[in-house]
């Protein structure tokens, strides 16, 4: 897998295909291969030149145990070194869940880079007053019992829906991981993208949630509010599984892609 140096931790990253460039982002407690077992890698590389990125304490990438490690500064400027070690001067990007995030991040940051982005699972950029680590029940399962107890939680959370929301492969993934570096971006500042920075973004969002990830169809708000928003909505599926319904999913970010970043 090729790497680069970014902030002084390595990125592990595939590139494979031809046509318009468009980085890959996976959520939090997964890897790269969120995109290739569900088939997006070998639908997308037809026409497009994929850059599927290990994010910074997941995979074969680094991982730092400090929470100033995993600022969203950070993230931007690894998926920036990844785009700028494949000579891609501008580009898209579609992240799953905290990948969504990180593409929403970058995309504030540098409109002038980023042509379009697709987000699942992550239609809400905005800062959360709310939000405390305490409170968090993966935090707590993470230090209470490691990687197992993570997947442990996300059974008692997920029900019946377990098996198609996380299947085995992605279980896998999660319980190779490092608790602590997991724990460390939890740590990290929660920034966002303020109300009145969303009223004026400056490049187009398909956002993709699931039902049951978005009850209260917030997704289509934020479209709303946005200048070039679009939403798909996923019936039937919860967030793991809305990211990855690649066969429900690709189309309409194709399309989308067409429209925007030709």
């Amino acid at each position: 897998m090729p790497e680069v140096i970014s902030g002084g931790v390595k990125i592990s990253y595939d590139s494979v295909g031809d046509g318009r460039p468009l980085i890959l982002l996976h959520g939090m407690f997964c890897d790269l291969s969120w995109w290739t077992e569900p088939g997006y890698v070998d639908s997308l590389s037809g026409d497009h030149r994929l850059a599927n990125i290990d994010l910074r304490g997941h995979g074969a990438s680094g991982k730092p145990h400090q929470a100033a490690a995993y600022s969203y500064d950070s993230s931007i400027g690894d998926v920036l070194a990844v785009a700028d070690a494949e000579r891609l001067d501008r580009f898209a990007i579609w992240g799953h869940s905290y990948g969504g995030q990180i593409a929403w991040m970058t995309a504030a940051a540098f409109p002038e880079r980023v042509g379009a982005i697709v987000t699942t699972g992550a239609w809400d950029p905005r800062p959360d007053p709310e939000y405390s680590i305490e409170n968090s029940e993966w935090v707590k399962a993470l230090r209470r019992g490691g990687t197992t107890a993570l997947v442990e939680q996300f059974a008692i959370e997920d029900g019946e829906a377990f098996d198609r929301e996380f299947p085995e492969w992605a279980r896998t993934v999660t319980l190779r991981g490092d608790p602590e570096a997991w724990i460390a971006t939890y740590e990290a500042p929660d920034d966002g993208v303020p109300d009145e920075e969303l009223r004026s973004f400056p490049v187009p969002v398909l956002l993709i949630a699931g039902e049951f990830d978005d009850l209260d169809d917030d997704s289509a708000k934020i479209a709303a509010m946005v200048p070039n928003g679009q939403t798909l909505r996923l019936p039937g599926l919860g967030h793991g599984g809305s990211c990855i319904a690649s066969e429900l999913t690709i189309p309409t970010a194709r399309s989308f892609l067409d429209r925007w970043f030709p």
